[in-house]
Parts: C-alpha cells; sequence; structure tokens
C-alpha cells in the first residue's frame, strides 16, 4: 500500500511534534508551578494543497496538572472536551468546530491526579477554501483549559 504524499507529509509532521513535546528537556514550561494548565502543539508550517475541500491539522494537547491535588475536569458533554476557533493574525474569525444533532448533552467529567498529564492529539478539519497563505491563531478549549497556537499556512504546487 503506497501513501499519498498529503499523508505522508502530514504523518512526518504528526511524529516531529509528538517527539518535540517529549523530548524537549522541560515540557512543562508553559505552566507554572501549583497550577494545571494548557499547552497546545501545532506545525509551525502547514501546506494548503490544491484540489482539498478539507486537509487535517494536527493539534497536540497537553494538560499538565502541575499541583499538589487532583484536579477535577468537567465537561457540558463529549462534544464540549475539545473545541476550537481559529483566526487570521489579526483576530478575524475563520473557522470554528460546529457540532452535529448526535453530540449528547451529557456532562462527562474525569480526574487528573497530582503532576499528571493528560495527551491527546485531535485533527482540526481545515476548510481549505477560508484560507489562504498566511499566520492564524488556532485557540483552544479542552476540558475548559484554554490555550492557542500559531501557525503559518502556505500554499503547495
Amino acid at each position: 500500500m503506497r501513501l499519498s504524499n498529503i499523508t505522508t507529509t502530514l504523518a512526518i509532521i504528526l511524529v516531529i511534534i509528538v517527539l518535540g513535546i517529549y523530548y524537549r528537556a522541560d515540557n512543562t514550561e508553559g505552566v507554572p508551578e501549583g497550577e494545571t494548565g494548557l499547552q497546545v502543539g501545532v506545525p509551525v508550517s502547514h501546506a494548503l494543497p490544491a484540489g482539498y475541500d478539507t486537509i487535517p491539522l494536527p493539534v497536540v494537547l497537553q494538560l499538565l496538572n502541575r499541583t499538589d491535588s487532583e484536579a477535577k475536569l468537567h465537561a457540558a458533554g463529549p462534544c464540549r472536551i475539545f473545541r476550537f476557533v481559529i483566526t487570521t493574525h489579526d483576530g478575524e474569525f475563520v473557522q470554528a468546530k460546529r457540532y452535529g444533532e448526535e453530540c449528547t448533552q451529557q456532562p462527562v467529567a474525569h480526574n487528573l491526579a497530582a503532576g499528571e498529564t493528560l495527551e491527546e492529539i485531535q485533527q482540526v478539519p481545515l476548510d481549505v477554501r477560508r484560507y489562504r497563505a498566511g499566520k492564524y491563531v488556532v485557540r483552544v478549549k479542552f476540558w475548559n483549559y484554554e490555550g492557542s497556537a500559531e501557525i503559518n499556512l502556505t500554499t503547495s504546487n
């Protein structure tokens, strides 16, 4: 089985992001000691290939509990655990997550032990028609903790 160029590129980007998070010297640099917070990782640069309606953007989420007690995580429903909004670098709205009718509004909860990290990788489907080459900001809510990351979208030939 042969993978397409876009799939291979996305897989390589995803591996680099995950390895970068795991192997950097201090993976808690964005969350101060004594707090619980969210770190968001996206590729520094991501190509917008021609001929596609949507492309996946890998988003690496790390929810760090740097306290001495358990963090109680709550969300209004399973579709509310991960949410995103993408804006231009100047703050203009571009895209956000939509919820389908199949999403229940049954509250969900999770406990994050003291000193533990909850890691997850989400794929954000970018609607290619909404984007041009340039800088964007991905704002994320994960278990009601907020984080953001900048990305530079480029056109590919």
